[in-house]
């Protein structure tokens, strides 16, 4: 059985993701590896058809690109330096918690706390690992997200900056200008009116032949 499976990105969260993977990735998955037992599980859900078939396969397919995407890192010895730092000890804990909840008002002692180190140790082990300071990497953060909220054009300024963190949308607008040299709403309408730029959603599909 030969299956052939499509996943589609969007917005920089995605971008980046695709920009950190070689052009071809070749996997080879062992009996104990956890790739195996979900493209077995893809091929028996592929062999009939039964109620909840797409649901079951398009959550297969989303854990076989995300075990896909780290045995690629596990192996390159160019992975991204984020997917580096989160396998730290010293790191992974503050990373998680940014990426999780970038609504919080984080401090550098909160995030030193959470990875067990003092502030100076987490600071400067965190300089080391990601090239940045940990509040400059959060502020990056926040606006790659807001960037993806603003294309889709389905939040108002207001919602878009309590997701990212800000207290209010002055406050988000005048951070997304510090960093982009340009305010939100005119950036979003320069990047809607772009006739390339991809505003569909996510989605994944798979088939058999």
């Amino acid at each position: 059985m030969f299956l052939c499976g499509a996943y589609r990105f969007s917005g920089d969260v995605g971008r980046g993701l695709i920009e950190a993977l070689p052009p071809v990735l070749a996997l080879s998955a062992a009996a104990d590896d956890p790739l195996h037992d979900v493209i077995a599980l893809l091929s028996r859900e592929l062999a009939a058809s039964a109620p909840g078939q797409q649901t079951v396969l398009d959550r297969l397919l989303d854990v076989l690109v995300v075990l896909a995407l780290r045995a690629c890192f596990q192996r390159s010895a160019t992975a991204p330096r984020w997917y580096r730092a989160s396998t730290d000890p010293r790191l992974g804990p503050a990373l998680t918690a940014m990426h999780a909840d970038a609504t919080r008002p984080w401090t550098v002692p909160e995030l030193a706390a959470i990875s067990g180190q003092s502030r100076a140790a987490f600071a400067r082990s965190f300089q080391q690992a990601l090239g940045q300071a940990p509040m400059q990497y959060l502020t990056d953060w926040r606006m790659t997200l807001a960037r993806d909220h603003l294309r889709t054009g389905e939040l108002t300024l207001t919602q878009i900056a309590a997701r990212t963190g800000y207290a209010s949308p002055y406050a988000f607008a005048a951070a997304f200008r510090r960093h982009h040299g340009r305010p939100p709403g005119q950036w979003r309408q320069q990047e809607l009116d772009r006739p390339d730029i991809n505003q569909a959603a996510p989605a994944d599909d798979i088939h058999t032949r």
